[in-house]
C-alpha cells in the first residue's frame, strides 16, 4: 500500500494528526479501543444496556475496517466512517448531504473525541459548526436520565443560535436527545418551561444564558462540554463579564472548544476562557476567503453613495423591481382551496433560489431603516435586521428571505456571522468595514461550500485607509486603473472609480425620493447623525495606511472607471472629460482695458505691467519707511518676526531697462522672509540600515485578527496583560494623580453621579450587582419572575443529579398529571333541531346510567342515607378539634 502523502502547504502553527489517527498502527488502537470498552463497559455481564453498548461498540470498529478497506477508492481513511461514530449519526450526516469531511473537520474531531480542548480556525462556510456538533452528539449519544445539562454552545447573534439549533436537530435526528433554545426577544416564561425538561443541550447567548442561570439560580455542575461559536466576537461583543460569571460556575473537568474564522496566533487573549493545554488548528491562514469569491471596490464620493448603490443593483447585478416568482406563486396558491393538496416546490427555497439574492451590509441600525425605505421605494422587495429589532419580527424577516419573498435583505453585522444562506450570490458593503476581520465574516455569506459568489465593496475617500489595510490583511496585489485590461477578480484587488454619467440617473431618482417623501428624508437625517457618531468610535487605521492613501489619491490613475466598465464607454468618457478641460483652461486675449497679471503680446500691456509693478513697489517703500521712523510693527508681518532690511543707495544698482527710473536720492528697502525650518524630507528612515523592532511577517495579519475592546471596561487580554508590570515610581505618581482626581462623573443617561469605577467594569452608571465570580451583573437578573412563575404552575425543580421524575418530558411545566374522570350529561333534547333524534338518545343513555342530574330518573333526591349523615358528623368533629374552643349555646 503507498504512503499518504502530507498534506500541502502546512503552516508552523498546523499539524496532519491523520498519521496519528489512521497510520500504520490502527490495529493496536482498535484493540485498544475494545479493551478501554471492555472495562468501562464492563462487557460480559448479563446487563442490557451493556449488550446494547457492546453491540455499538463492534459496530463502530466495523466502520472503521470498512472505511480502511483496500478497493474502495475516496473512502480510504477520508470518510466520517473512520471516525468512529455510531450509525444513527452516520446516518444523519449522509442524509444532511455530507459525504467527506472538511479539512477542519477531518482534523478536529478525532480531537473533540479525544476529549481535548480545541481552538480551531477556518475561513467561513469550511464546515466549523458540523466540527463541534458531530462530537458533541457522539460524545452524549442519548437522553441522561439524571438531571442537567451535559452540553452548551454560545452563539454571539440570535440568527446564529436559530442556524445552530437546526443542525443539532438534523444531526442528532436518530437521538432522543433534547436541544433547547435560549436567546433574547422570547417570552421567559417559556423558557422557564423548557429549562424544567431537563435538556441534554442547551443553545444560548450569553445574556439571556446569564439571565436565566441567576434567575432559576441553575447548576452547571453537570456540564461537560461548551463551545463557543465566533470566539472572537464573543469577547468584542461585552460579554467578558457575562462569560466570567458563566466559565466561574463551570465544572474544572469541562471539555472547551472555541472556533471562528478569525482567530489570532497568540492564545493569550483566550486564556479567560479556561482552556486546559488547547490543540490549536490553524487552517486557511493564506486563503482568508473563498477561492470562489470574486470582489470590486469602487470609490465613491458620500453624495453618491446611494446612487452608486441603485446602480450596481440595477446595471451589475441586473435585479429586476417587482415581486418575485416565490411571492407570486404565495398569493396565487393562498387563493385556491386550502384543502387541496400542494405542490411540490410552490414556495420552497430549495426548488427555485433567487440568482439575484444579495445581503446588503451598513454600519448602524438608523443605516439599516433608510436603505431599506429607500430601495423599497424604488421597487425592490427588502427585508431588514438589526439587533434591537423584535425577536418575531427578525425571525419573519429572515424567513421571508430565506423563503424566496424578498430579493435583498439589508442588515447591519448581527448577519455577519455564521448565518448560512446558501442561496446568496452577492453581497454588497455600503459601509466599508472599519476591520480586515468583519470584511471576511460578510463577504463569507456568498461563495459558500464550492458555490460562486460576487462582493461589492463601496469606498469613500475617509474610508481609503481601511481599504489599504484590508489589502494588506488579504495579501493580494493592488490594481489601481485601467493598465491591466484582464483582471483575475478572485485573486486581485481591483479598485477603480463609477463613472460620474453612469451614476446621474441613480442619484436624481434618489434626490427625488427625498424630495417628495418627508419620512425618508428624516431617516436619511437620522442615519446620519448615527453615521457621525459611529465614525467617532470606530477603531482607526494604521498610519503607514493613511500614508499610503494619500500617495494613492496622488495617482492619476485613482480617478480611472474600474475595469468592470467596457472600454468604449471609458473611452467616450475619457474624451468628454478632456474636452471640459480644454473649455476650462481656455484664456482669451486681453486689451489695454482689460490689463492684468496674464496680460502678454502688445507693446502697451507691457508698459501698463511695468508701470503697476513700479506704483507697488513705490507704494511698498513709503510704508517700511514710515515703520522703521515711528517703531511700529512691519506692515503685513506678525510682531514676532524679525525680517532683514537692506538699505542701499539706487547709485550703487543700475536699473534694468524698461524699470521705472525714480529719483537719484530714494533709497531701496527689500525684505526677505526667514525660510522655513522644516526640512522637505522628514523620512529618516534608512531602508538599507533602519531595523524596525516589530516582525515584518504576517504583522498586519496578526493585528487584524487580535481581538480589540469596545470600550474602557472590555479592553483586551494583551493590554491588561501590559498594565499587570511592577514599578514603585509609577504607582507613586499614580497615587498623586488619583488623589486628585476627581472619584464621580456625571452620568447623562442616568442622570446623577455615578463612579467612575463603573467605567472600569463596563457597568456605565446602570444599576449592577456582583456575582458569584465577583463579575458586576445586571441586577434586573434577580428579578423574582421565576419564583412566581414556579408557584402559580406548581413546578417543583429537580436538583442536579437526581432522577428524572416519571412522564417529566411529556409534561412540559413539571407537575403532575390529573385525569379527569367525571361525565357531564347532556343537555335536554330541542325538538326544533335537526339532531333531535341523537340528543334524546344520549339523553336516554344519561338516564340509564343515572349521570349527573338523571339520577333517581330525572329527580334530584333531597334525603340522605346513612352513609352521607356519618360522613358529615365526621367533618363536623374535626372542625371542633381544629378550632379548639367550644360551641356557642343555643337559646331557647
Amino acid at each position: 500500500m503507498a504512503p499518504r502523502a502530507s498534506s500541502p502547504a502546512l503552516s508552523e502553527n498546523e499539524f496532519d494528526i491523520f498519521d496519528a489517527l489512521a497510520g500504520g498502527d490502527g490495529v493496536q488502537q482498535e484493540s485498544g479501543l475494545a479493551a478501554d470498552l471492555g472495562v468501562d463497559l464492563g462487557i460480559g455481564s448479563d446487563d442490557g444496556s451493556d449488550d446494547e453498548a457492546f453491540i455499538a461498540a463492534k459496530q463502530a470498529a466495523a466502520n472503521r475496517k470498512n472505511a480502511n478497506a483496500p478497493g474502495k477508492p475516496g473512502k480510504k481513511g477520508g470518510g466520517f466512517q473512520a471516525m468512529g461514530l455510531n450509525s444513527a449519526l452516520l446516518k444523519a450526516i449522509t442524509q444532511k448531504g455530507f459525504k467527506i469531511p472538511t479539512p477542519i473537520q477531518r482534523k478536529a474531531v478525532p480531537l473533540i473525541l479525544q476529549g481535548d480542548d480545541v481552538v480551531g480556525m477556518a475561513r467561513t462556510g469550511s464546515g466549523k459548526t458540523a466540527a463541534f456538533v458531530v462530537p458533541m452528539i457522539e460524545k452524549l449519544k442519548t437522553h441522561s436520565a439524571k438531571v442537567g445539562a451535559r452540553g452548551v454552545i454560545m452563539s454571539p447573534s440570535r440568527e446564529l443560535a436559530l442556524q445552530t439549533l437546526k443542525v443539532v436537530k438534523e444531526l442528532g435526528r436518530g437521538t432522543d436527545l433534547r436541544t433547547i433554545l435560549l436567546v433574547g426577544g422570547d417570552s421567559l416564561e417559556e423558557q422557564f418551561s423548557s429549562m424544567t425538561t431537563n435538556p441534554d443541550i442547551i443553545i444560548a447567548t450569553p445574556g439571556r444564558f446569564l439571565h436565566l442561570k441567576v434567575e432559576m439560580g441553575l447548576d452547571l455542575s453537570s456540564v461537560q462540554y461548551i463551545v463557543f461559536d465566533e470566539a472572537d466576537r464573543l469577547f468584542e461583543m461585552g460579554f467578558a463579564a457575562q462569560l466570567s460569571e458563566i466559565l466561574y460556575a463551570l465544572p474544572a473537568s469541562r471539555q472547551t472548544l472555541l472556533f471562528s474564522a478569525t482567530l489570532p496566533k497568540s492564545l493569550v487573549e483566550f486564556a479567560r476562557a479556561g482552556l486546559q493545554e488547547p490543540k490549536l488548528i490553524r487552517l486557511d491562514a493564506e486563503s482568508k476567503i473563498s477561492p470562489d469569491l470574486k470582489s470590486a471596490y469602487f470609490t465613491v464620493k458620500s453624495g453618491d453613495r446611494d446612487g452608486a448603490l441603485l446602480h450596481i443593483l440595477e446595471n451589475v447585478i441586473k435585479m429586476p423591481v417587482g415581486e418575485t416568482e416565490t411571492a407570486k406563486r404565495t398569493k396565487e396558491n393562498a387563493g385556491k382551496d386550502s384543502s387541496k393538496k400542494r405542490k411540490r416546490g410552490d414556495g420552497n427555497p430549495k426548488d427555485a433560489p433567487i440568482e439575484e439574492s444579495t445581503i446588503i451590509f451598513a454600519a448602524t441600525k438608523h443605516r439599516v431603516e433608510y436603505l431599506s425605505t429607500l430601495l423599497r421605494a424604488a421597487g425592490y422587495p427588502v427585508s431588514y435586521v438589526y439587533g434591537n429589532l423584535d425577536q418575531t419580527a427578525r425571525k419573519e424577516q429572515v424567513a421571508d428571505f430565506r423563503a424566496g419573498l424578498t430579493r435583498i435583505l439589508v442588515v447591519t453585522d448581527v448577519a455577519a456571522r455564521g448565518v448560512d444562506m446558501p442561496h446568496i450570490n452577492h453581497v454588497i458593503n455600503y459601509d466599508f468595514p472599519s476591520q480586515p476581520k468583519i470584511f471576511v465574516h460578510r463577504v463569507g455569506r456568498t461563495a459558500r461550500a464550492g458555490r460562486k459568489g460576487w462582493a461589492y465593496s463601496l469606498c469613500r475617500h475617509v474610508d481609503l485607509p481601511y481599504l489599504i489595510d484590508l489589502q494588506l490583511f488579504l495579501g493580494k496585489p493592488l490594481v489601481v486603473g485601467r493598465s491591466n485590461k484582464e483582471p483575475n477578480y478572485a485573486e486581485d484587488f481591483v479598485v477603480g472609480s463609477l463613472a460620474p454619467y453612469q451614476l446621474e440617473s441613480s442619484v436624481e431618482l434618489v434626490n427625488k425620493q427625498l424630495s417628495d417623501d418627508e419620512d425618508l428624508a428624516n431617516l436619511l437625517n437620522v442615519a446620519e447623525k448615527g453615521e457621525r457618531q459611529y465614525q467617532r468610535t470606530r477603531n482607526q487605521a494604521s498610519n503607514q495606511s493613511v500614508h499610503r492613501a494619500k500617495e494613492l489619491v496622488a495617482d492619476p490613475k485613482f480617478a480611472e472607471t474600474h475595469l468592470l466598465t467596457n472600454d468604449d464607454m471609458h473611452d467616450a468618457l475619457r474624451a468628454k472629460e478632456d474636452m471640459l478641460e480644454r473649455i476650462q483652461g481656455f484664456r482669451p486675449a486681453e486689451t489695454v482695458f482689460e490689463i492684468g497679471k496674464r496680460g502678454t503680446g502688445s507693446e502697451a500691456a507691457e508698459i501698463m505691467r511695468k508701470r503697476r509693478v513700479a506704483v507697488e513697489r513705490q507704494k511698498t517703500k513709503q510704508q517700511l519707511i514710515r515703520a522703521i521712523e515711528n517703531g511700529s510693527d512691519l506692515p503685513g508681518l506678525p510682531a514676532d518676526q524679525s525680517p532683514e532690511m537692506e538699505v542701499e543707495s539706487d547709485h550703487d544698482q543700475q536699473p534694468a531697462e524698461g524699470d521705472y527710473d525714480s529719483d537719484s536720492d530714494e533709497l531701496e528697502v527689500t525684505v526677505s522672509q526667514p525660510a522655513s525650518r522644516k526640512s522637505g524630507n522628514d523620512n529618516w528612515r534608512e531602508d538599507d540600515f533602519f531595523m524596525s523592532y516589530l516582525p515584518k511577517e504576517n504583522a498586519a495579519e496578526e493585528k487584524a485578527y487580535g481581538v480589540q475592546g469596545g470600550d474602557a471596561g472590555n479592553a483586551n487580554f494583551m493590554s491588561a496583560a501590559r498594565s499587570a508590570e511592577m514599578s514603585l515610581v509609577n504607582d507613586e505618581l499614580k497615587g498623586f494623580a488619583d488623589a486628585s482626581k476627581a472619584r464621580m462623573r456625571w452620568d447623562k443617561k442616568s442622570k446623577k453621579y455615578v463612579a467612575r469605577a463603573n467605567d472600569e467594569d463596563g457597568s456605565k452608571g446602570a444599576k449592577m450587582i456582583v456575582g458569584e465570580s465577583g463579575q458586576k451583573i445586571a441586577a434586573s437578573f434577580r428579578s423574582g419572575r421565576f419564583d412566581d412563575w414556579r408557584k402559580a404552575n406548581k413546578v417543583k425543580m429537580q436538583r442536579v443529579g437526581e432522577i428524572e421524575a416519571p412522564n417529566r418530558s411529556a409534561n412540559q411545566n413539571g407537575g403532575r398529571h390529573y385525569k379527569h374522570k367525571a361525565e357531564k350529561a347532556p343537555k335536554q333534547a330541542d325538538r326544533f333541531r335537526d339532531d333531535y333524534h341523537v340528543q334524546k338518545k344520549r339523553v336516554q343513555e344519561a338516564k340509564d346510567k343515572r349521570v349527573g342530574h338523571f339520577k333517581d330518573n330525572g329527580a334530584k333526591s333531597e334525603l340522605r342515607d346513612v352513609d352521607t349523615v356519618q360522613k358529615q358528623r365526621k367533618v363536623q368533629e374535626k372542625r371542633k378539634e381544629k378550632n379548639a374552643r367550644p360551641a356557642k349555646k343555643r337559646k331557647f
